[in-house]
């Protein structure tokens, strides 16, 4: 064989060692769907997405060299899918969350509508926050007016929050106690807040799924 026929079958040889999960290192793994390494854990200061993108709620980080979201840990077989914010859809091809239906992707607008006070407006299809000065003006329509909490404390301020959907104030106001931190739950990678409720859709290496999807349970 040929010194040049050598060279020849190395090169062609090694885009497949660079798409193994060894080539990545301890602290990174293989994300296959991609085929790209990823810090075990994510990003610490991961680019935010452009627009018309956006990742799903807790678990990923956005990669721009790939130009898609890519997740903290090696996916599971047979997940859900990512769970992505309000008005957005997983795009599994793409892998990103896109705005419209079905994962198509549009720009989302500019100036999203603020709150308006008025039940049954179309601002309702947003998760909304919206800053007030007064403790006695009133949120739009089902959204809970949640104190603000400073260094020392209540500010006096608080913000419109939907307890429904709003991860970080599951089922009411954290800053009072009242709700829940659901991206706080023990060995959660994939959670939502449905109703007012905590949903683990799956859990980090080392953890399995509580039966009532409220938990992770270290094994």
């Amino acid at each position: 064989m040929t010194l040049i026929t050598r060279i020849l079958l190395v090169a062609a040889a090694l885009p497949f060692v660079l798409a193994t999960g060894d080539s990545c290192g301890d602290n990174n793994f293989l994300y296959e769907e991609k085929s790209c390494c990823v810090p075990y854990g994510g990003n610490p200061s991961p680019p935010p997405p452009p627009k018309g993108s956006s990742c799903p709620q807790s678990g990923w980080d956005w990669h721009d060299e790939k130009q898609c979201c890519v997740p903290h840990q090696p996916p599971a077989a047979n997940q859900p899918p990512p769970q992505c914010s309000e008005g957005w859809e997983w795009n599994q091809s793409q892998s990103k969350c896109c705005q419209g239906d079905n994962g198509n992707p549009s720009t989302p607008p500019a100036n999203p509508p603020k709150p308006s006070g008025k039940p049954g407006g179309s601002n309702n299809h947003y998760k909304k926050r919206a800053m007030k000065s007064r403790a006695t003006a009133l949120c739009p329509n089902s959204l809970d007016a949640c104190p603000i909490a400073g260094a020392n404390g209540l500010t006096g301020d608080y913000e419109c929050i939907d307890t429904d959907a709003e991860l970080e104030s599951c089922g009411g106001c954290a800053s009072t106690g009242a709700g829940q931190d659901c991206t706080a739950i023990e060995g959660v990678w994939n959670v939502g807040c449905n109703h007012g409720v905590c949903a683990v859709y799956t859990c980090m290496a080392g953890y399995k799924r509580a039966s009532d999807g409220k938990s992770c349970i270290k094994l």
